[in-house]
């Protein structure tokens, strides 16, 4: 069995052809996926979804750093209400974008604080995203310790074993694939086993051969038979180390539906 620990299925690319993704993936052996949310209204979709397929479909609740302007103290309320539901099962993504920088940095920070804070309090794990600020993310999370997922991974494999080293999962999808992504690969092979785990990003990022496609959930199979190479381990192993390490890190997902 496989897990993909984070999809958007909530994103209208893949909203109209849900049952068909579902299906794909089933078939793949991907029986759980965590859909998460980016902004107020994709976090409210996403455990919309989660509630109409249990068992399959959990959810995560959050403010990506591209809307971090949009965070504030109602937000911040509603998503405690929303956390008393099994089926969110983390809040992100959140974290900081300086890649893009569509919110003001100092405003990223203040969201990925508050809402690492509101984890805390929630006692959620959190999915970090981050682009082109791999130090200041770790650095931020060294100052607020929480288990947590480091989202499609791009660091470096010192700042992956950094990143172990806080006790945080990395995130490896398609780019695990992309010919360019030697530093994905060497970070993937780097890191201690129980620090692994699988996703799509689902609809971005296909990987290879479907790279320039829509992604979806039941991609995750592809993923795993590239990681299960590159860690010299067979498939079956993948699922049970990758899947133990979601369990873990979202103890909601073996909660009974």
């Amino acid at each position: 069995m496989f897990i993909d620990t984070h999809c958007h299925l909530n994103h209208e690319r893949l909203r109209d052809d849900l049952q068909g993704c579902l299906e794909r993936a089933l078939a793949a052996d991907v029986r759980k996926m965590i859909v998460v949310g980016y902004d107020g209204p994709s976090s409210e979709e996403a455990l919309r979804l989660s509630l109409a397929h249990p068992g399959i479909l959990y959810a995560a609740i959050g403010i990506h750093p591209h809307d971090a302007t949009t965070w504030n103290d109602a937000i911040a309320a509603r998503f405690r209400e929303l956390a008393r539901m099994d089926a969110v099962v983390a809040i992100g993504e959140i974290g900081l974008d300086f890649y893009r920088d569509l919110s003001p940095r100092e405003q990223q920070y203040r969201a990925f604080e508050e809402q690492l804070r509101l984890a805390k309090e929630l006692d959620l794990p959190v999915i970090i995203h981050c682009r082109e600020a791999y130090e200041e993310t770790l650095s931020v999370l060294a100052a607020h310790p929480l288990p947590g997922v480091m989202h499609c991974w791009g660091g470096t494999p010192e700042q992956a074993q950094r990143a172990a080293s806080l006790g945080l999962a990395l995130g490896f999808g398609g780019t695990l694939t992309f010919p360019s992504a030697q530093n994905v690969r060497d970070s993937a092979m780097c890191i201690a086993p129980e620090h692994l785990l699988l996703e799509t990003d689902a609809p971005y990022l296909a990987p290879a051969p479907y790279r320039g496609r829509r992604n979806e959930p039941a991609f995750t199979r592809i993923v795993a038979e590239k990681l299960a190479g590159l860690r010299c381990l067979d498939l079956d192993q993948v699922a049970s180390i990758t899947t133990q390490n979601a369990y873990r890190l979202f103890p909601k997902l073996a909660l009974p539906p």
